[in-house]
């Protein structure tokens, strides 16, 4: 067989999944994708695509999806959407949008996702605050869900302390590595800082382990550790 039709059969076959995956929604002309239309259309985040290319986070506003170069007019809502078909497999807690022209000031999403693309961790951070700090596990029709936020602030309190943390704001450090591994160990770094004060955080390495069975999760502590974090 000609050496060039080989290449080209393999190489589509190597998209041939992601071709499937996006054929429930549309492309945009800002490099992202639209998945239904009218007020329950949503605007897909493709820096937050799984893995397996087949789900993302998306946002969508009760007053429909902007145009033009328009701020979000109804509430936002953040989602987690299976690609293939649109279809909402659960609600985050951030609240983050951007249009590719616009975006949310002073806002931060992240997606870490576990290998297989069963899970997901997401980091929702406003200009101070942790807004989010949740795991999903995904599964065919909706997705189980487990707040973090509380239990890891209760770590870094007690490992800190009480004068020294008194007064600062609790933070997952969205720019420094999340990392969701396959078996449910979640590694990350937190901060208690001061906002608007030179003085220095308190940096934290955190790791937990997430376990799944059938419609419920749990999370526990296995280490937290004081770490001078990079700025």
């Amino acid at each position: 067989m000609n050496r060039a039709l080989i290449v080209a059969i393999v190489s589509l076959l190597a998209l041939a999944p992601f071709a499937a995956a996006w054929a429930g929604c549309v492309p945009d002309q800002r490099q992202s994708f639209i998945c239904g239309d009218g007020k329950d259309a949503i605007r897909v985040f493709s820096e937050t695509t799984s893995p397996s290319g087949k789900l993302a986070f998306g946002w969508r506003t009760s007053a429909g999806l902007p145009t033009g170069q328009a701020e979000p007019a109804g509430d936002v809502e953040n989602v987690l959407v299976r690609l293939q078909d649109g279809a909402v497999l659960g609600r985050l807690g951030g609240t983050y949008w951007a249009t590719g022209k616009m975006r949310a000031n002073r806002y931060d999403l992240v997606a870490a996702w576990s290998p297989d693309s069963r899970a997901v961790v997401e980091v929702a951070n406003s200009r101070w605050d942790t807004d989010s700090f949740r795991f999903y596990a995904v599964g065919n029709a909706d997705s189980v869900t487990l707040d973090l936020h509380d239990l890891v602030e209760r770590a870094v309190r007690a490992k800190s302390q009480p004068q020294a943390a008194k007064g600062r704001v609790f933070r997952i450090r969205e720019d420094l590595p999340v990392k969701l591994d396959g078996d449910g160990r979640l590694s990350f770094a937190a901060i208690l800082f001061i906002p608007k004060s030179e003085e220095p955080a308190l940096g934290f390495r955190v790791e937990l382990m997430i376990k799944t069975i059938k419609s419920s999760a749990a999370a526990r502590v296995i280490s937290v550790q004081r770490a001078k974090l990079s700025d």
